[in-house]
């Protein structure tokens, strides 16, 4: 295929994308709209990448190889396509002699529910895509739910040298998932009041302060949430929540039941100061003994060792520190703490645990456990 001509053509680099679902769902020029590319951009010169190896990546997904094979066999005009493996998102100077004029970086996770971790992969991030951004070039990253707020991702770009000119709830393209870094499970949706809602993503664009905008897409803080997609007129409310809405009447009867009803009846028999903790999950505390009982059930269940990840995974911060991280400015107590902190930047590579009666795979221990507490073969 002859290559992009550079005059009316837009470099783009993905990085981090799992299954290479987004990438390939560029080949359909319909889904350049998240690009904002200029108009009179008609083809992209495309670099997909991921941080497995392509090994990795195959055993790892069951639509890795098929996505493989649209990209690297792709005829359309429009575009053309390198597939490349083994690429962090935080050292991309590789690509310092061919800068690009779009990088994308959709949903990042390390493996873990850490903040820390996450906020620091962030600042990393954007240092590292800077180094390869044409000067008129933009940074795209989605992040979902509630984490923008935790993992700082303003402040975090600001700390970069960049400013927001994009912030808009995200509607995927069609045949993009979103994938969890360990295995070939999607988290695009959760389940409230047993139904399956789709889990919302914020959109976000920087660039340099000196890039001009000729129009923001930027949705104040202040506004409201939009609706999940699947549900857009989101009708059903609580009164007495002033104004929690829910996307189905069941919904909003489960909620009357189990928030108001229940609980009003729970605290008129309970000593309304008394706060019951639970032993094994520091901080999580119950208004009453039934909603301990119900905890420890679910999450404990005949394990009493079953602790969530955050209790032993979570990277607290130094508060008294000398040596500081020009990049992500985490302060640590000695300089091979800050010299190791890099290797938190990276995702948790872990082993699958197997359970020995009914040899199911789990990605974790604590999910095995879990699972040991219910599995019918073992009983």
């Amino acid at each position: 295929m002859a290559p992009v001509d550079e005059t009316k053509g837009c470099r783009v680099l993905t990085v981090g994308d799992g299954d290479l679902s987004y990438s390939r769902s560029l080949l359909d020029k319909e889904n350049w709209n998240d690009l904002d590319l200029d108009a009179e951009t008609t083809v992209i010169d495309l670099v997909a990448t991921t941080y497995d190896s392509e090994t990795a990546l195959t055993n790892k997904y069951a639509m890795a190889s098929s996505n493989i094979q649209a990209l690297t066999t792709s005829t359309a005009s429009d575009i053309t396509v390198q597939v490349q493996h083994d690429i962090d998102a935080t050292d991309l100077k590789g690509y310092s002699t061919a800068p690009f004029d779009r990088i994308v970086f959709h949903h990042p996770h390390s493996g873990v529910e850490d903040v820390h971790r996450h906020r620091r992969l962030l600042s990393h991030f954007f240092h590292a895509a800077l180094q390869v951004l044409s000067p008129e070039g933009r940074i795209y990253v989605t992040l979902a739910r509630d984490q923008p707020e935790r993992w700082e991702i303003m402040k975090r770009a600001t700390l970069a040298g960049l400013h927001c000119i994009k912030q808009v709830v995200w509607n995927a393209p069609k045949g993009y998932t979103r994938k969890r870094h360990q295995s070939d499970k999607s988290f695009h949706q959760v389940v409230l009041h047993g139904e399956k809602l789709q889990q919302e993503s914020t959109l976000f664009g920087f660039a340099r302060p000196d890039v001009v905008v000729v129009q923001k897409d930027v949705v104040p803080p202040t506004t409201t949430p939009a609706a999940p997609v699947s549900n857009p007129e989101w009708i059903y409310a609580c009164d007495i929540c002033e104004g929690k809405r829910f996307a189905t009447l069941q919904g909003q009867k489960t909620h009357m039941r189990m928030v108001h009803e229940l609980n009003l009846k729970r605290k008129r028999g309970a000593d309304s100061t008394a706060a019951l903790v639970c032993q094994s999950c520091p901080g999580r505390v119950f208004s009453d003994e039934e909603a301990l009982k119900q905890h420890r059930l679910a999450k404990h269940g005949k394990d009493s060792e079953i602790r969530p990840d955050w209790t032993e995974k979570q990277t607290p911060p130094v508060a008294a520190a000398s040596y500081k991280c020009s990049i992500c400015e985490d302060a640590f107590a000695t300089q091979t703490e800050l010299d190791n902190h890099w290797t938190t930047l990276q995702p948790i590579q872990v082993e699958k645990a197997t359970c020995p009666s009914c040899k199911k795979e789990f990605e974790d221990l604590r999910a095995l456990r879990q699972h040991q507490n219910f599995c019918q073969a073992s009983s």
